[in-house]
């Protein structure tokens, strides 16, 4: 019985991302579609596009603050373990930041969305994006230590938070929603149109991204980054779900995208910052790929 449910789970959640994600991969492969296009439209406009609907019909209560609590306890606790593993490990400053990099930047957009959405429909949608908002504000102040511990100012750092218009799209979407602001109907049509696009173009976009990445050298240091985000987090995120006595669809969504594997931004950050980009680049491929058993095997403990 068990393995007849981990194989639903894995043809009805897993399968449908694992074939888009594909498709942008083999696209990515066969037409050379560059990355960066997609990724931008998909930052600055159907990411906050998505936030701000759903942010704007939201039924706000307390579940949404644990879930808050619950980002920031994840993020804390991950960078406790990861600086205790750097310690231990005795890295330098450079390979410090890409390690960093590799475990902390979680990929609760492009793959943690469509998973919640498939698992456990639009209900899990909404407290799924509202965990998104939180996670991503999050990343950029992570940017901004390894800015200030690497190569860049402090101050250029500080400004790229203050430009990202998911920070804008929550607010918007909640005073919308606690004002009680009706929307144009054109323009709500236009917003609902885009924030359905905003799942598929986001597995797209995890293919493509996932096409330039290669698995090079430092093994070891993979495989513990990899353990760390995929493990050890979630091994924890259980008793911090009971400690903010968060239930039901909530809880789970908050388990999975904590559980998720490294974002491909990591990426990025890494090339941009000259952090070890083909340290980081394996440590998202390896968590990316291994994600898809450990996550079906979670779905059936929080069914």
């Amino acid at each position: 019985m068990f393995l007849v449910s981990l194989a639903s789970i894995a043809v009805n959640v897993m399968l449908p991302i694992a074939l888009v994600a594909a498709a942008g991969f083999a696209l990515a492969r066969t037409l050379r579609i560059d990355a960066r296009p997609l990724s931008q439209s998909t930052l600055y406009f159907f990411s906050p596009v998505l936030v701000f609907v759903s942010a704007y019909q939201a039924k706000f209560s307390g579940e949404y603050a644990s879930i808050a609590l619950f980002a920031l306890g994840i993020t804390a606790f991950t960078g406790a373990a990861t600086w205790v593993t750097v310690r231990i490990a005795r890295f330098d400053r450079i390979t410090a930041a890409g390690f960093s990099l590799g475990t902390m930047l979680v990929n609760s957009g492009n793959y943690g969305l469509p998973l919640i959405l498939f698992a456990y429909g639009r209900v899990g949608l909404a407290y799924a994006t509202f965990y998104f908002s939180v996670t991503m504000l999050l990343l950029q102040a992570i940017a901004v230590f390894i800015a200030a511990r690497g190569r860049a100012h402090t101050r250029d750092a500080i400004l790229s938070v203050l430009k990202m218009p998911i920070l804008y799209a929550v607010v918007a979407g909640v005073a919308c929603n606690q004002m009680g602001i009706a929307i144009p109907r054109p323009l709500w049509k236009a917003l609902d149109v885009a924030s359905g696009a905003a799942i598929p173009v986001m597995l797209v976009v995890l293919g493509v991204q996932l096409s330039s990445v290669k698995i090079e050298r430092n093994r070891s240091i993979i495989g513990v980054a990899t353990f760390i985000r995929l493990v050890l987090t979630p091994i924890i995120a259980f008793p911090l779900a009971l400690l903010l006595h968060i239930k039901g669809v909530p809880r789970a969504v908050c388990i999975i995208e904590a559980s998720m594997p490294t974002a491909v931004i990591a990426s990025i950050v890494a090339i941009e910052f000259d952090v070890k980009p083909e340290m980081v680049a394996g440590i998202i491929s390896v968590s990316t790929f291994l994600s898809i058993i450990t996550l079906t095997i979670l779905l059936q403990i929080l069914q």
